[in-house]
């Protein structure tokens, strides 16, 4: 029952937090001696209907906002600090002084193009001097509906993706409390089964903070604050816990040996893996450029992030081959076998996404990137939820009763199993 509770205190305070809104809808008061700062970043769809407007004061007036579209003239020329100031600003589509307007005044551009997407750039500069203070508020929408207009194009369709996988988790996890509670009852719940069930809670927790904040940016152009790397954070953990339940079964736990071989190896290469994780996560939100488009994993904290997950997969075919060489009995070889080549796959698949980031087109990237990424990590855990599930592991899961090797040796699987 506290279990229970703590959980729903934190889908609770998870739906708080995606409703403390902050955020494009660009609302802010800048003041900065550089004389080009970037405001926002916006991809327009080809849909009409879509516009920019802003409404805000400048200290300086000669301080002015320049838009920029994504082609090679415009914004290869305004996002390249190699350039000068009059150089970027000249590269830029039409401007407007920014001291020609009131609190209350705003103007509007309709960029549209319908041969294919682009990125559209907003900056505030003043060759003359420095930009100095600016108070703004810009609203850049798509044309479309409820689903698209507040979305930049890269995002078009997000909310839909974790609507759905909401609703998958919902029911893995319905399933997977269900299960615990039966096996809790029947003090069969082993220490692998709360492992799962942690990762599965978590990951659900991940895609329902994410929906919220996708499903509140949706009506009103504003995103939770901090929300995305919220539940950002709490993939992270999910993904370190399901690594570590990786481990555990490639090497053999309550499968082929009731305690875990060389415990405190597995102890501090998770710790260090989880460290590691953790400032890499900081470094790429502290660090992100908000203008580029490029993936996260073709940043320098990606790429150690994904060394670091590479190593983590060959240590895991290295315990999980050991394991079956070690293993005499036929249903626990052909589980090793399966389990292996399944979650070496699951290793495998974001590199594959990162191959993928690198050949879409960059108004697709994001989206195409986070299908991959949630689809697969939805079926990994379905497919481990089924491996382990009680009605097929009696073979070869042991009882959360079995405490000794001698016990093990002669396990049935009757104490498992009867609670189904």
């Amino acid at each position: 029952m506290l279990k229970q509770t703590s959980i729903l205190f934190t889908i609770l305070i998870g739906f708080l937090i995606c409703n403390v809104s902050n955020g494009m809808v660009v609302k802010e008061k800048i003041n900065s001696n550089n004389n080009f700062v970037f405001l926002a970043k916006f991809c327009y769809s080809t849909t009409p209907g879509a516009s920019l407007s802003y409404v805000g004061t400048a200290a300086n007036a000669s301080t002015s906002i320049y838009i920029y579209n994504d082609w090679a003239t415009e914004w290869g020329v305004g996002g390249n600090s190699k350039y000068s100031c009059l150089e970027r600003v000249t590269a830029s589509t039409p401007q407007t002084n920014m001291n020609q307007l009131s609190a209350n005044s705003s103007r509007v551009l309709l960029p549209e193009d319908h041969q294919r997407a682009h990125f559209w750039y907003v900056v505030a500069a003043n060759c003359d001097s420095e930009v100095g203070e600016v108070d703004f508020t810009l609203t850049l929408l798509n044309g479309g509906g409820l689903w698209s207009a507040q979305f930049s194009y890269d995002e078009q369709g997000l909310e839909a993706l974790y609507l759905v996988y909401f609703f998958v988790f919902l029911v893995l996890t319905g399933y997977t409390a269900f299960t615990a509670f039966k096996l809790y009852k029947a003090n069969a719940f082993h220490p692998m089964i709360k492992i799962l069930s942690g990762v599965i809670v978590l990951e659900f927790l991940s895609v329902f903070v994410l929906l919220c904040n996708y499903g509140s940016y949706s009506h009103n152009g504003t995103g939770g604050k901090g929300a995305q790397g919220f539940g950002e954070l709490l993939d992270l953990a999910a993904q370190l816990l399901f690594i570590l339940l990786l481990i555990l079964i490639a090497k053999g736990w309550a499968i082929s040996r009731v305690t875990i071989d060389e415990k405190r190896i597995v102890l501090g290469a998770m710790g260090v893996l989880t460290v590691l994780y953790f400032i890499m996560f900081v470094w790429i939100k502290a660090g992100e450029n908000p203008a580029a488009t490029t993936y996260m994993y073709d940043t320098v904290p990606g790429i150690i992030l994904l060394v670091a997950r590479s190593l983590a997969m060959l240590w895991f075919m290295w315990c999980g081959y050991n394991t079956y060489l070690e293993e005499t009995h036929p249903a626990k070889r052909n589980f090793y076998t399966v389990f292996g080549i399944a979650f070496v796959a699951w290793f495998l698949i974001l590199p594959i996404i990162c191959i993928i980031a690198a050949a879409v087109e960059p108004w697709v990237r994001e989206k195409t990137v986070l299908a991959f990424y949630v689809t697969t990590n939805a079926l990994a855990l379905i497919g481990v939820s089924f491996l382990l599930s009680p009605s097929r592991s009696g073979e070869y899961l042991a009882s959360a009763t079995k405490t000794s090797s001698e016990e093990y040796s002669s396990i049935t699987t009757k104490s498992y199993d009867e609670s189904f």
